[in-house]
């Protein structure tokens, strides 16, 4: 996504927002009649919090409760922000405008203000005032406004918002600048031009389903650290740490026994028969304890959750069924008319459902670790330029690719070329195979394509000889994902080494 500039006037600009809000009853009315309801509500769940958070602020330093500031809103109209202090008074004139982690501007309370965004809270109040939305371009300071950039005028046709794009991607701006010689700098010249393109992609992009992925990011960012937590919490004098076996095994014993909870209230809708009720406590005693320790046992909890694939979820999936077939043995090894009396004779549908949903949530819980991680993977500014990448290969690993290149902003898939004239049109992780590498030249056109990753499974040398050729005519920068053969060659190929053409290979941590 590329940065984009040029002048603020009243001529109108393709692609604008204007024409999606054409489009689009959501951004016409919808997504006010959003804000007004969610903070209406916010303000009403919020409130107590709301008033405690004001005296702690009064009670733990000099000045204000609120901070106020004036930021450009929508249409290029001035508002007054509301936010809770979390700086000493006079802290403008004591330093620039960034600030980073233990500055000596912050009151004893605005460390945890700022980290659990307490401190924005009372934009509640300039979302209900129509000064602000939930989800949109986080409004500037007025001298943050270049009135000779073509981005400002789109960014003003919708609200600002308490939370955006550009704030998720960066929310980890201030430990980057605390590590620059010049943190104001480093903000003005880098951080602030890519906020200010990836807000002008969500206006150009705007939908509900957007600004709802939107929300659910920003509260599970809120919820969960930042950073990978390699400390523990001292507990009893004993440091337990979150993704230690220990506390993995607890987790699992805790998910287990809700599944046997689950299964029964959705077997008997909370009306248990004595005997049931009394079943499911022996149940709960017996059977999550015994699946946690054949999780130990078969090696479950030796997996990195943070990269957990299929290959994990199936072997978790295995794990769980010494058990639930040991039940089912139990269960039908006696004739109908004598296991009722016996207590660990539990019905094939309890058994069933249990192990359903403890398999959904340990499998659950163990996609969200992953989700989490790549969240919260080390963050860096966005390059200066943006790409915009085409895949050759619509196979498994250009799906893997896609998958990849979803993960960063910066990076731009317009769709695969595939030689299968049965994938022609179709989709492969939401992209389209736009055709065959017959129409590079063509697509690349059309698209403005920068690079094209080789993700076929085999290529012929000459063939890549040639597509390497069109590519340098077309200035597309040619990438190849090798396969496992061609990684373990010991010498080059011949034919690639005396022609001279050496295709860039995709680096780990190489940027596009």
């Amino acid at each position: 996504m590329a940065t984009i500039t040029s002048n603020l006037d009243k001529s109108e600009v393709p692609g604008a927002v204007s024409a999606v809000a054409g489009a689009s009853h959501y951004v016409r009315w919808g997504k006010r009649l959003f804000d007004i309801a969610a903070s209406l509500a916010g303000l009403a769940i919020f409130s107590p919090l709301l008033i405690l958070v004001a005296l702690l602020v009064r009670l733990t330093s000099c000045g204000p409760v609120l901070f106020r500031q004036t930021r450009i809103g929508y249409l290029g109209r001035p508002f007054t922000l509301i936010k809770f202090r979390t700086m000493v008074q006079g802290a403008e004139a004591l330093g620039s405008s960034v600030v980073v982690a233990r500055d000596p501007r912050l009151t004893p309370l605005g460390p945890v203000l700022r980290r659990t965004k307490l401190d924005e809270f009372p934009q509640l109040f300039n979302v209900l005032r129509g000064d602000m939305s939930f989800v949109g371009p986080r409004p500037r300071v007025p001298s943050e406004v270049d009135r000779d950039d073509h981005g400002e005028r789109i960014l003003q046709r919708v609200r600002p918002g308490v939370t955006s794009y550009a704030s998720i991607h960066h929310r980890r701006e201030a430990d980057y600048c605390a590590r620059q010689a010049n943190p104001q700098a480093v903000f003005s010249t880098n951080l602030l031009p890519q906020k200010r393109s990836l807000d002008c992609e969500y206006v150009q992009n705007l939908t509900f389903r957007l600004d709802l992925k939107l929300l659910f990011l920003t509260f599970v960012l809120l919820c969960v650290p930042g950073k990978s937590i390699t400390g523990g919490v001292k507990i009893f004098g004993q440091e337990v740490r979150l993704y230690s076996r220990e506390a993995q095994m607890l987790i699992d014993l805790v998910l287990y026994i809700m599944a046997v909870w689950l299964a029964y209230t959705f077997r008997y809708e909370e009306v248990f028969p004595p005997f049931y009720n009394y079943q499911m406590w022996v149940y709960i005693l017996i059977i999550p304890p015994l699946q946690v320790l054949v999780n130990r046992f078969l090696g479950i909890y030796d997996m990195m959750w943070r990269y957990v694939t299929q290959d994990d979820a199936a072997y978790v999936a295995l794990a769980l069924a010494p058990v639930t077939f040991a039940l089912f043995g139990l269960r039908l090894a006696l004739p109908a008319s004598s296991w009722k009396p016996v207590i660990l004779m539990v019905p094939l549908s309890i058994i069933t459902l249990e192990y359903l949903l403890a398999l959904s949530a340990g499998l659950g819980l163990r996609g969200l670790r992953r989700a989490l991680y790549t969240l919260h993977h080390h963050y860096q500014p966005l390059p200066a330029r943006s790409r915009r990448v085409m895949i050759l290969g619509a196979g498994l690993r250009g799906l893997t690719m896609a998958q990849e290149i979803r993960q960063h902003p910066h990076l731009s898939l317009v769709g695969f070329l595939d030689d299968d004239p049965a994938k022609d049109g179709r989709l492969l992780a939401g992209y389209r195979i736009l055709g065959s590498s017959a129409k590079l030249e063509m697509l690349c056109a059309r698209h403005h394509v920068t690079n094209l990753m080789v993700c076929a499974q085999a290529i012929d040398p000459h063939r890549l000889l040639e597509l390497y050729r069109r590519c340098e005519i077309l200035r597309v920068r040619v990438h190849i994902l090798p396969s496992l053969d061609r990684a373990l060659r010991d010498a080059s190929d011949p034919l690639l080494t005396s022609s001279g053409f050496r295709p860039s290979p995709v680096k780990e941590g190489e940027h596009l």
